[in-house]
């Protein structure tokens, strides 16, 4: 059985998916939301877009998954 595995999200996607999409299509990311003090149990529905400066989240989140191949390499 294939494990299916998803690609490198964009900033946009990081930026617009709700955060308990996030942490379970990209566990990696979870160790930087809890760093901010987010955990999915609070603010699960919430977008990181509509945090207050999401910027500094963001960098460290697309430095989290930049592992993953993007979806022109996958």
């Amino acid at each position: 059985m294939r494990i299916p595995f998803l690609p490198r999200p964009s900033r946009q996607d990081l930026a617009t998916r709700p955060l308990h999409v996030l942490v379970r299509d990209y566990p990696e990311t979870l160790q930087n939301f809890r760093g901010h003090g987010v955990t999915p149990e609070e603010f699960g529905d919430a977008r990181v877009g509509e945090f207050e400066d999401p910027d500094h989240l963001l960098d460290e989140l697309e430095a989290a998954t930049a592992w993953r191949p993007s979806l022109r390499e996958a």
